[in-house]
């Protein structure tokens, strides 16, 4: 995903600086690392009309014109806190118990003062990130890996169930080595 606003001379020096403490991150480090992100899968393709989102958790509703969705993040505080309260945590501390980092894109509803209070109150470490860096996160480039998978030879969908068993064949078919390559590709990409 390419950035919509060009990158200013501090943008590129606050990457170029977060690359350089990331790279001497240990392995074990980024294992304990929770990116987040969404995507959104069509069932028409990935250009298609009808659309479903599927991501770490939330709801699924119908909408006007038949569409499908299942969202992660919400509009407002009090949701995304409760989001991340009802999924991000339960996952985190299943995987990871309370040693984790969590990476967040700077939306303003994410750095709001009452979210990094909340994390700070649930003991929660938020990764410091960049801003206009979406590229710099593994999971931009995961999508477009599981899009091959999920929808190949242009692949469309009669239905929900059909495209969520895709989609969760794609994931379950991603390597750990998948990962560390794209997140390598990512700290490459800040450092040049």
């Amino acid at each position: 995903m390419e950035n919509t606003l060009a990158l200013t001379v501090a943008h590129k020096a606050n990457r170029l600086a977060w690359a350089k403490r990331m790279v001497v991150t240990p392995k074990e480090g980024w294992e304990r690392t929770v990116f987040s992100d969404e995507k959104k899968f069509n069932l028409d393709g990935t250009d298609g009309l009808q659309s479903f989102d599927m991501t770490c958790g939330g709801r699924q509703e119908r909408r006007s014109g038949g569409r499908m969705r299942l969202y992660w993040l919400a509009a407002g505080v009090a949701e995304y806190i409760y989001t991340v309260s009802e999924f991000l945590l339960p996952y985190a501390h299943f995987n990871y118990g309370t040693d984790f980092i969590f990476q967040q894109d700077n939306a303003s509803i994410h750095t709001s003062r009452e979210i990094m209070a909340f994390f700070e109150e649930q003991e929660v470490s938020v990764m410091d990130w960049p801003a206009r860096s979406p590229n710099l996160n593994p999971i931009e480039n995961l999508w477009t890996i599981m899009a091959r998978k999920v929808y190949p030879n242009d692949r469309q969908y009669s239905n929900v169930g059909e495209l969520t068993t895709a989609i969760s064949a794609a994931w379950s078919s991603i390597e750990q080595a998948t990962l560390v390559m794209l997140m390598s590709q990512c700290l490459d990409a800040a450092l040049k």
